[in-house]
């Protein structure tokens, strides 16, 4: 069966499923004859009927295609990692082999439409699902072909991060991460796990030296065999870095650097929000994006924070019950998983407790995912409100406001505290 008319899916008893998509099989015979040899002349021929038309079968065809560069990266990775780190396939899959092959795609809490270029073009920026329609969203057919950046926006998805780091993985190469790492985390990382001769202030400075030269290095590269990856520090880079040593000891260095980086962000990552934490980002308060934070005139500062938690609450009323409730055997698991999310429990002790794997988990659960979607329609909610109507006009304000509310559900305000999402779960699942 050819890539654009089987669907690679999530196999709920395990592993992962080929489904073929009647569908786009009929209209792959109606439009073309027959189904086209893989290729990016294909992919763009679909993608322009899609874009010149209200038919959602043409991306049917290239969410198939999708699907099978997913996966074709998923087995390599898990392949890869698996006996060093104890990744599981079912659960890496769930991040990005979620496409039923529906024909309507959720926009809302209780709004679905129809599954167009059109419709994917108009929704706000933030992770949507499946995962194929962000990858089909966010895609720019100047830039490279369809499978490639397929896997690009798999490997940058937050959430699968993550789950790799919670494993001790981290797909990044050394010199990558030393680049991308500020001078505070590698100080700490170089004090708490790095046992060396040279002092933290000379593995620091060579650190501080490294980026300007690195930037440098890499455009050459880039520009030499047209790659953004595969460099590798050669000697006189090395020379240039450190001209009073050993070239081949300054490289053993910076893997060192490197490897304690790594150990410490690790150590330190649980959650998938850890990413904007760790990029520098602090959640904003909601309360903060009103206009009224900044005047003395409007609601109070309770006031705001009432407003916000109002919004929420009936958000999550509208949306939770149906995620957490369903008929049959279904239902004793669900409310088992998000119990025990609710209490601060990890996907792999989750599993053990209610019997099932880590990709169920993984795939039943989506905190973050239903947390956006209550984020968003609390904003609509709030936008109506005189103290929050700047945030409705412009793009860039809506989507702050969509990511504070998300980020105020996932996240306590104080240690100690039990974020609102799982404080609602508690108090609903608590209800007989």
């Amino acid at each position: 069966m050819g890539q654009y008319q089987e669907l690679r899916t999530l196999n709920p008893r395990g592993g992962v499923k080929a489904v073929t998509q009647s569908e786009a099989a009929a209209y792959l015979r109606g439009s073309l004859g027959a189904e086209p040899e893989p290729s990016r002349g294909s992919d763009l021929d679909l993608l322009r009927s899609a874009q010149d038309s209200s038919d959602p079968l043409p991306l049917l065809c290239l969410r198939c295609r999708i699907s099978h560069a997913l996966e074709t990266w998923l087995l390599v990775t898990f392949r890869a990692h698996q006996r060093s780190t104890g990744i599981e396939l079912e659960a890496m899959a769930s991040y990005a082999l979620d496409d039923e092959g529906l024909l309507t795609i959720r926009t809302g809490p209780n709004a679905k439409e129809p599954f167009t270029y059109a419709q994917l073009a108009s929704m706000p920026k933030g992770l949507i699902s499946p995962f194929s329609a962000e990858v089909l969203r966010s895609y720019d057919s100047a830039l490279c072909g369809l499978p490639h950046w397929a896997r690009l926006k798999i490997q940058s998805h937050n959430e699968l991060k993550a789950y790799f780091r919670q494993h001790g993985l981290l797909l990044i190469s050394d010199w990558a991460l030393l680049r991308n790492s500020s001078p505070t985390r590698v100080r700490q990382a170089c004090e708490q796990h790095l046992r060396s001769d040279d002092t933290i202030e000379t593995l620091c400075g060579l650190h501080s030296r490294y980026g300007p030269l690195y930037d440098a290095a890499k455009l050459v590269h880039k520009q030499a065999t047209g790659k953004a990856s595969g460099w590798q520090p050669d000697l006189p880079f090395l020379r240039e870095l450190a001209p009073d040593q050993d070239p081949f000891a300054t490289n053993e260095r910076l893997k060192a650097i490197a490897s304690a980086i790594r150990r410490l962000m690790t150590e330190q990552a649980t959650k998938s929000l850890d990413e904007a934490a760790e990029a520098g980002y602090e959640p904003a308060d909601p309360a903060s994006l009103s206009t009224a934070s900044s005047t003395d005139e409007g609601p109070s500062s309770a006031e705001l924070t009432a407003l916000i938690n109002a919004a929420l609450q009936r958000a999550m009323g509208a949306h939770m019950p149906d995620v957490i409730s369903a008929e049959g055997r279904q239902r004793d698991l669900l409310r088992c998983l998000w119990a025990g999310w609710a209490e601060g429990m990890s996907n792999r002790p989750l599993a053990e407790r209610c019997g099932t794997s880590c990709g169920t988990v993984s795939k039943k659960l989506r905190p973050t995912e239903h947390a956006t979607t209550i984020a968003t329609a609390a904003a609509l909610e709030l936008k109506r409100q005189p103290a929050f109507a700047s945030c409705g006009q412009s793009m860039e304000a809506a989507e702050r406001l969509v990511e504070a509310l998300r980020n105020h559900l996932l996240e306590p305000e104080r240690e100690g505290d039990v974020a609102p999402l799982r404080r609602w779960i508690q108090q609903y699942l608590s209800n007989p």
